[in-house]
Parts: C-alpha cells; structure tokens; sequence
C-alpha cells in the first residue's frame, strides 16, 4: 500500500483507533461488506463559534453569538508568537493562557426511540463541560490528555436544531496533573483535537474507557512464526428495559479485505447489564507478524445482533507481534533481539500549540520513518489517535505516558492521574505499535501505584521507570525496564534492562551516535531515543531566563530537519545514500558526510580531495555507518560526496557554498498529501530564502508575505507575526488552510527584493461520515478447503471431508457451483490413515489419484468473477520416495482459448526411512477468471510416463 493510500485513511479518520465506529448512513451501507445498523460516527469539527469568558448566559439556547468567532475543531483559542509574546509565568504556568474558553454549534440531531446519542472528545484542556439546549449535561475533570464522552440521549430533541455549548475550562486547577506542578512545556488549551458525534442502539458496544472491560480488547496469546491466535473481548450494553436476545459474529479481516476467521456467540443480556464476549480463533492462511519492517494490520470486525438484526457495527485494527526482554538477549520483538532508535515527540507546534490536525500527525510519523527510525517515546503525555495510528500503519513503536512531568503528590491528584493512565491504556491497547507504558514520574522513577494500574490493564506489555541519575531510583523498581536520562555518560544497573529514553544532541549528529554506540555494547541495554525529536515552546525557567522555546530538536518547531536527521537516514537507509551536511556544522575545517557507503569520494570542482572509510573511533565503533569526517578548507568550491560501494559510484550529492539571498522557494509539506477543505485540516507551507544556486541561506534574516486566492486562506492571517513572517534557519513557515468548499487555491510568497514565487494546489472536499472516510470493503466470502479421502482416514482440522468412490468420475457441490473429477483412467481412492510427516499431512496422505494418464477438475455453474485455486497433489507412490512434479493445463471456454501453468513450487519427497525432514504437499495455484456460463477445465498429469497423477484436496475463494 503506498503513503498516500495509508495517510487518506489517517487523514481522513478522524477516529478513536479503539472503538473505531462505522457507520449505517444510506451511503455507507453500499460498501461492501459493511452492514446497515443504528451506529453513526460523525466528525462534527466544523461551524463551530467560539468566544473567551463571557457576560451573559452562553449556555442558553436562545444566546446571541453572532458576534462570536467561526472556528473549526481542533482549536487553540490563545494563538500567540513562537517567543510566546508577553509571557512572563515560569514553568507552573498559573497564568499564562490559563483561561476558559466557550464553544457553541447548532445542528439537527435525528434520533429514533431505539437509538442513544453520545459526544465524544478526543481531547480538551484541561476540563470540559457540555451543556445540551441549555442544560447541563456534565463535567469531565480528569486529565486534559484524555478521551471521554458524554451520553446526551435524553437531552436530545430530535429532528430539531439542537445547541451545543461546551466550556472547555483550562483555569489553573492543582488536582489535574501536571498542575499544579512545573513542567518544561507549555499547557496550551482549547478543544484541540477531534469531537464526534457517535449514535448506536441501545444494545451497543460501549466506549473502551468506561471500565476496564469496556469496548473491546484485542490480544494475541499465541504469536509464532507461522501462525497465531487472537482473542476478542467485546462488551456489549444493554440499555433496553427488557431482556435482549444478543448474537455477536466477529470477522478477523486481512489486509486485502479478505475475511479469513468468522466467530460467532449468542446470549440473553438482562436490561440495564452488559456482557463481555470473549471469541478466540486461530490465523493460518495469509498470516503475516507486524513489525516496523512490516508493519502487517488486520482488523477485528464485530457485528451485534438484536433478535436476528444487525444494530451495532465496530471496527479494531490490530498485528501480531511478540515482545519479551530476556536476559543477555535484551529486548526481543518476534523472537528476535530488537534495539529501538529514535526520538521523543512532543505534539504542540508553533503558534496553533496542541491543537494539531491528523494530517499533521501523520505526517510527523512519516517523517521518522523516512528517517529509518523505530521507536518514539511520547513525552510526557498520552497523544493523538491519529498518531498512534499511523506508527501502526507504518511500523514505528510507541512508548507512552500519562501527563506528568517531575513534581507529585499523594490523594486525590494521584489517584486522578491513575485514572488518566488507565484511559490512556484502554484507549490505546489494541495498538501493535505501543510496546511500553510509562509507569513513573519524569525524573523521579518508578511509582508502584501506576505500575499496578498498568498491569490490571494491560498484562500483556511492558512498563518504564522515566528515572534520570540525578533525582531518581537508579534501578527499574516495580517496573519491567530502567528508562533513563543520559546526558551523562550514565552508568546503567547491572540486574535491569536500560532503555535511554533522553540522549544528548549534537547538530552534527555525533552526539547521537555516541549514545546509540555505547548503549548497542551491553545486550540487556534495549535502546536510545534522542532528546526531542522536534523543538518545541516552553516557558522561561526562572526570571533571569528567557528561553521560550528550544534550539536543540532534530528537527526545528516548525520540523525543518536538522543536519543529523540525515544521518539517521544513513544509519538505517536500504538504498545507496549520501548527504553532505549544510552550513551549519563547518567548524573547524570540517565537512560532515553522512552515508552508508563503505567508502566516500569527496570533491571539489570536480577535483578529488580524498577518499575515505567512515570514521573509526571507541565512540562509534557499534554504529552500522558512522559519519564521514574530511578535513578540508571549503571556500567556494562545489562539493560532491560520491558513495562508493565495493569502488562503484551508487550515489552522489553536491553542495554549493552559501551566497547571499536572491529568492524564495515556495513548497507545500508532503505535497504528495491532499489538503482537506473545511478548515479542521491544515498544511505546512513553506517559503525558503535561498542563494542563485538555490542553497538554503540558513542565517536569512527575511520577513515574508504570504498572499492566497481561492479555496483557502493562510491561519491567522490577522496576526502581525504572521503578515511579515519571520524567517526561521532560513525558512518562513505558516499554516494553510482550506475554505468550506474544495476548489483551486493560489498561493505567493514574496520578501522585499527577493524574487517572489507562487504555486497552485487543490483542496478535496470534507467528509464527516466516518465510514464513508474510512471504510476498507470487507470481502466475506466463502473459504472452502476441502479434504478428499473415503472413509475411516484421518481429517485435517479446519476441512471440510469429501469422499467417494465412483471409477468413472466423482462430484460435489461448493456454494452454486459443481466440481466434477474425472480422469483418462479409472479413478482409484487411497484408504488408510498413516499421514505424511508435515503441515497438511492429513490432506496429502490420501485422495483421488488415476493410475495413467490425465486427471481433470471440472467446475460448473461458476458465478462471473475472479477466483483463487489451490490444489494439492501429494502422491503416495511406492518409488522409493520420488516424487514427481506436475504441469497443469487450464481450458477455458471462451475467446482466449487455452492456455498452460506449470507449477512454480519444487517439488517435495514423501515420507521414507532416509527422509526425516517435515514437508508440505505440492501445491498449483491458480487464479481463474469465469464469464459466467462457460465451465471451467482444469487437467493435471505428471510429465513422467506411466506416473500416477493425485488430487488430495483443494482451497477455493472468490476474490474481489
């Protein structure tokens, strides 16, 4: 699947991964495989107003708003500078931006007796309350980090204009960590991610977070090379006043859509109770494990039925993977020794703060991965669905944390903090890219009281210290792993596994391969994740500073990579790279070459300096492709690194000496990505200052103007900031976003006497439907495996067992179609039940087999479609254990004749005294295109004379 096939489903979610909802609307229901229920999960992100504290009653429904902002979700009601203007707090942060913030919408609610009606937010900082036609609904005052939801069925009028009001309270309040406590970054506030409106049946799954068996649970108890086993635990409500008639039919669906396992169970659940459901099966055909090399996805798929009708319909995708640590092998993910490199993420940006749009979230995923990294610790609080989800999609694991930072207490902001790590666990738990929960305070180490509550949630993972050398317990405690600060050259226990969760930066990117280095030397040691993965704004730590955001990130705030991102990319690049870092990092005579040659060429003008092996040193010695140092006196020559493997050129990159500034370049972020209209989306654009030569002026001090007509307008274009946009290492970013409708968008950029630039782009159009946004077609067709023999053999588990005896041809029915064997010889049936040694012995060791000559399969009555066949021809000939290969011919009854496959799979001996090895029967597979009407043909004979020719069993599956 290419990116932008998996980030159109990122983007366009919008969802809770956990209870991922799909829909019943008309629409929807036209997608294959989805059925018709009473869920509806719809995006209401748009056409909300928005003001600060209020005078008046904001909560009424006939309130005059008018006056009132027009936002979209997610919002940052407090858009300020990237030096954060005034702010004058310290890092409690009692005041700054700490305010309350009011949200309304109307919109029409239609809603049938039988049905419930819920809001569920993704996020608010740092307590919401909801009030529904002017009455109260509730608060949630738990943790700002958090999902929760409100059931406002009876608050509902339907088929009418509804009012929405929401306060989203994000006062200064000491029982919600990390207040009242310091913390190195800024609580921004706001509703800043997604809010959904989510209509089910009153017999429904409930949401994850409700209690520890709420919504449902996805493990994986058996996870092997060759297959495994999953286990579902579905909870299901019933709001009705009386008894419900409950049948759950959970599909486990791969990745091409094809159902592979279906389980069914049934139960009478009594009014106002639920019941858990818990549905195991086995995953033998197409079994893939997940991990970041292959990240494989499938998807637990539950239909509920009330009384025989479908009326509730969820969705998990989920991978099989195993983790474990084991002694002088360290962390091991599939059975094999794993070590993670990678970063820390913070999810706040310039000027918008926390509230990031999926799209973004997705992107700053893809932007690790591109980089070859496998593991991101998110600091230092549970984050956005949407990135979550795409460190599933393509393979990147995941540390995660309640809202902490280094300060705590006991009593009632403890136990609220535990209660956020276990919605944080429920929320997250069916994810294959998480791996470990932190259960410690930042800094301070392990804390037994979230370690427990991490337990009781999720057995199945591992849990983290957050310890450093300076203020913490210098062991793993009650936790699985000792996760450190090492900023150094911290020693690590000798009985723990050392996961350094913080490591030091350097510009050109030494620093990091020190640490990663050193930590590769002791196997118990897990991995190194560098300290941040992308700058980031924070208050001032006292008065005499005034360090309002970071300058030490991979990547800048507005994730410009710095120099030794790139050489990550060599770390971990399959491909032939090199880069030659920029400007920045020559000091000294130096030039930094990152690549994973075994050799570079360096040269100037075309002229060589040298070449040279990477730099060897103590410090690096376990890096797979440390960087290359040259000692050369650069002026203004043209460099060109030329990676050489085995003395051939592979690539190459070139690098011009920085001039002065004469343009701009204008560029989307991940252009390749749609930009969605309605304004809950945003995209990065960036103007560049460059020299003639189009080198990026890293220390351009420009302000650029940016100017856009049509579908779309630049975010907070009213800001004076953003009018004269200050140029940032050489770059001026703002955020684009689109108009209620898509349509073309006209951008410029231009900065006084730089030559200006413009580019085009199209917007696509929003959609709220859920299923409509995201809905994969579910192919549900029948799976036959059919195990030929007579009887008194033994049948393979899974088959289906037909048998017969006719000499002149056999049949038998699959769904609408005959299947008819027949052959150029008496048929003849092998009885006995000694079996091949092997996987599908019980299939090979018997069948239908003709002594001389063809044996034909023909099929009848096949619907017009597209099939998969795979047959099993295993003889049992008393040759000495030969055994023959077999050409197949296919005839076809229609204009493209016939044509011939011969089987691509060698061939296997059979059971013998010298034979000891376990086999799998010769198999042909076959896809075969039916008109309809015409019968299909299918002949097998062995190309060796006077051989018999076997059939022991076949699959067969329609495809899409």
């Amino acid at each position: 699947m290419d990116k932008t096939m998996i980030y159109r489903k990122s983007l366009l979610l919008v969802i809770v991964l956990i209870t991922c909802a799909l829909s019943p609307f008309a629409r929807a229901s036209s997608l294959t495989g989805y059925p018709r229920t009473n869920r509806v999960k719809e995006n209401i992100n748009l056409n909300w107003k928005f003001a600060k504290d209020n005078e008046g009653q904001p909560t009424a429904v006939n309130f005059d708003d008018s006056g009132w902002q027009e936002v979209s979700l997610p919002h940052n009601p407090d858009p300020v500078s990237i030096w954060l203007d005034s702010a004058t707090n310290h890092w409690s942060q009692k005041d700054f931006i700490r305010d309350k913030s009011w949200y309304r919408k109307e919109m029409i609610i239609e809603l049938e007796s039988n049905e419930k009606a819920f809001l569920e937010f993704e996020g608010v900082h740092s307590a919401t309350e909801l009030w529904v036609n002017g009455q109260h609904v509730g608060r949630y005052a738990v943790n700002g980090y958090i999902p929760h939801h409100f059931d406002i069925t009876d608050f509902v009028e339907s088929g009418k204009k509804n009012v929405i009001v929401v306060l989203a309270d994000h006062s200064f309040d000491p029982t919600i960590a990390p207040d009242p406590h310091q913390s190195d970054y800024v609580r921004w506030g706001g509703i800043y991610r997604d809010v959904y409106l989510v209509k089910t049946n009153k017999l429904h799954v409930n949401f994850n977070w409700e209690s520890m068996d709420a919504g449902v649970h996805i493990t994986t108890p058996t996870v092997k090379k060759n297959n495994g086993t999953v286990s579902v635990k579905t909870t299901v409500v019933n709001e009705y006043d009386e008894a419900a008639e409950c049948r759950i039919e959970t599909m486990i669906v791969d990745a091409d859509g094809y159902v592979l396992q279906k389980m069914k169970s049934s139960i009478e659940i009594p009014k106002g109770q639920s019941h858990s459901f818990r549905q195991t099966t086995e995953i033998e055909d197409n079994y893939r494990l997940w991990s970041p090399d292959s990240p494989y996805l499938y998807r637990a798929v539950s239909v509920i039925y009330l009384d025989n009708e479908p009326v509730d319909f969820i969705e998990n995708k989920f991978g099989f993977r195993s983790i474990a640590l084991v002694d002088g092998k360290g962390f091991m993910l599939n059975g094999e020794p794993f070590f993670m490199v990678g970063v820390n993420r913070h999810q706040n940006y310039p000027h918008i703060g926390d509230a990031v749009p999926n799209s973004m979230h997705y992107e700053a995923a893809l932007r690790y991965k591109k980089a070859g990294m496998n593991a991101v610790r998110l600091s230092h609080y549970p984050q956005d669905n949407s990135f979550i989800e795409a460190c599933d999609e393509l393979g990147i694991l995941l540390y995660e944390e309640p809202s902490t930072w280094v300060l705590w207490e006991q009593g009632e902001w403890m136990n609220k903090l535990e209660q956020s790590a276990r919605v944080m666990i429920r929320n997250h738990r069916n994810h294959p890219s998480i791996v470990i929960w932190g259960a410690g305070i930042n800094h301070r180490g392990p804390v037994p009281q979230l370690n427990n509550a991490a337990k009781e949630e999720d057995p199945y993972r591992l849990t983290a210290s957050a310890s450093s050398p300076w203020c913490g317990t210098q062991n793993a405690g009650v936790t699985d792993i000792y996760a450190t600060m090492d900023y150094r050259r911290t020693q690590w226990p000798e009985s723990d596994f050392c996961l350094v969760m913080e490591h030091g930066y350097s510009n050109n990117g030494l620093g990091m391969q020190f640490h990663i280095s050193r930590y590769k030397k002791r196997n118990n040691n897990i991995g190194a994740l560098l300290w941040v993965g992308a700058d980031y704004n924070r208050l001032r730590e006292n008065e005499n500073k005034h360090d309002m955001f970071t300058e030490y990130g991979l990547q800048t705030a507005y994730r410009i990579p710095r120099p030794s991102y790139y050489w990550y990319k060599s770390e971990f690049a399959d491909e032939p790279f090199v880069h030659i870092a920029d400007e920045s990092v020559y000091k000294n005579r130096k030039i930094h070459v990152y690549s994973n040659a075994n050799e570079v060429a360096l040269y100037a003008d075309g002229k060589l300096v040298t070449t040279q092996n990477p730099d060897n040193d103590n410090l690096r010695n376990q890096n797979e492709h440390p960087s290359f140092t040259f000692n050369f006196d650069w002026k203004e020559e043209k460099l060109t690194a030329k990676a050489l493997y085995n003395g051939k050129v592979r690539a190459e990159h070139s690098r011009i000496k920085v001039g002065a500034p004469y343009a701009l370049k204008l560029a989307i972020d991940n252009s390749d990505l749609p930009l969605v209209a309605g304004g809950s989306d945003l995209k990065m654009l960036r103007a560049y200052v460059v020299d003639r030569n189009g080198e990026v002026v890293t220390d351009a001090d420009e302000r650029v103007s940016f100017s856009v007509q049509g579908a779309g307008e630049i975010l907070y274009s009213d800001k004076s900031y953003i009018q004269k946009m200050q140029t940032y290492h050489g770059v001026a970013t703002v955020y684009l976003k689109g108009a209620s409708e898509a349509g073309e968008i006209k951008i410029k950029a231009s900065a006084g006497k730089l030559k200006s630039r413009a580019l085009l782009l199209n917007s696509i159009p929003f959609e709220s439907d859920m299923t409509v946004a995201n809905g994969v077609p579910i192919y549900d067709y029948t799976f036959h495996k059919i195990d030929l023999q007579n009887k008194g053999q033994l049948l393979q588990f899974g088959w289906t067992c037909i048998g017969g005896g006719d000499e002149e041809s056999f049949s038998f029915d699959l769904d609408k179609s005959t299947f008819t064997v027949s052959g150029d010889s008496a048929l003849n049936w092998r009885p006995g039940t000694w079996t091949m040694v092997g996987d599908l012995g019980y299939v090979a060791s018997d069948g239908i087999f003709v002594k001389g000559g063809i044996l034909k399969l023909t099929i009848k009555d096949l619907p017009k479609g597209r099939y998969k066949l795979k047959t099993y021809h295993h003889s049992f000939e008393k040759r000495k254990g030969k055994l023959y290969p077999y050409n197949m011919r296919v005839t076809l009854d229609d204009a493209k004749g016939d044509f011939e496959y011969v089987s691509d799979e060698e061939p296997v001996g059979i059971q013998s005294s010298s034979d000891i090895g376990e086999r799998k029967p010769v198999s042909v597979t076959n896809f075969i295109e039916s008109d309809g009407n015409s019968p299909v043909e299918l002949t097998f004979q062995t190309d060796k004379d006077n051989a018999e020719t076997w059939l022991n069993g076949l699959e067969f599956r329609k495809l899409k």
